[in-house]
């Protein structure tokens, strides 16, 4: 499962916020042809959500959910403010 962390659920809320998304929005992933697209979104019926301090801020179908199952979402810090980083995880067994 996509690995969220307090930091980029801080930088969703924030974002919603500067949308002045209503309380049932949330940021949604969906796929372009060449990476990730962040959009505001209702749940819908067998989505994961993410929750921040009383609030769903992260939406995944399933389909989005399995291919992300090896990502962490963060946030890196640039000259135009915080932003989230996605990367995939590498995930080595000794």
């Amino acid at each position: 499962m996509l690995t969220v962390t307090v930091a980029a659920r801080d930088c969703l809320l924030a974002k919603l916020g500067r949308r002045k998304a209503a309380d049932d929005v949330a940021m949604r992933f969906t796929r372009k042809k060449h990476g990730w697209r962040l959009r505001p979104d209702r749940t819908s019926p067998n989505d994961t959500a993410f929750t921040h301090q009383g609030r769903n801020v992260l939406l995944l179908d399933e389909a989005v959910s399995k291919a992300m199952a090896d990502m962490k979402l963060d946030v890196r810090a640039t000259a135009a403010g915080p932003r989230l980083k996605l990367r995939r995880v590498r995930n080595d067994v000794d």
